[in-house]
């Protein structure tokens, strides 16, 4: 029989291996909700889009003419993608036992809607929302974009 001051520290050892080992593989959030095409672009790689699927820092989400999508963030943040929509989850950080708050989404186009989650809450200041014409800072619990046309037309 194995000590049990033992079995924690082999079990202490083992969770260090489950741990991602670089910031972009940080767990933001995961996806609720899927409907027609939809990929996420995390780094080289273009992977179809599935409920339930975890999303990390640094991830592009996108949909198609058919597709929709419904994301909620790690504070509760909810998410709304529309048709041909294009979003980056540029940074996050909700680490409230030290104060830390930060949220930036990056839509390159398309349709986004936005509910605020605890980031918002406790610090409405650190949620940043970046389009291609302009910089949205968040006053409220929740609004919608839509961004029309192309940057090569601005």
């Amino acid at each position: 029989m194995v000590p049990a001051s033992r079995t924690a520290r082999l079990s202490l050892l083992l969770s260090l291996f489950t741990l991602p080992v670089r910031g972009e593989d940080a767990l933001v959030g995961s996806v609720k909700t899927v409907q027609g095409v939809t990929l996420v672009r995390r780094g080289t790689e273009n992977l179809p889009i599935r409920e339930g699927m975890h999303l990390q820092l640094n991830d592009t989400l996108q949909t198609s003419a058919d597709g929709r999508l419904g994301v909620i963030l790690q504070d509760g943040t909810r998410i709304s993608l529309g048709p041909n929509t294009e979003l980056k989850i540029d940074r996050f950080v909700y680490q409230p036992a030290d104060s830390k708050f930060a949220l930036l989404l990056r839509l390159g186009r398309g349709v986004f809607a936005y509910i605020s989650g605890k980031i918002a809450q406790f610090s409405p200041e650190s949620v940043t929302i970046e389009t291609p014409v302009g910089v949205l800072g968040l006053r409220g619990t929740h609004f919608a974009v839509s961004l029309e046309g192309s940057q090569e037309e601005h």
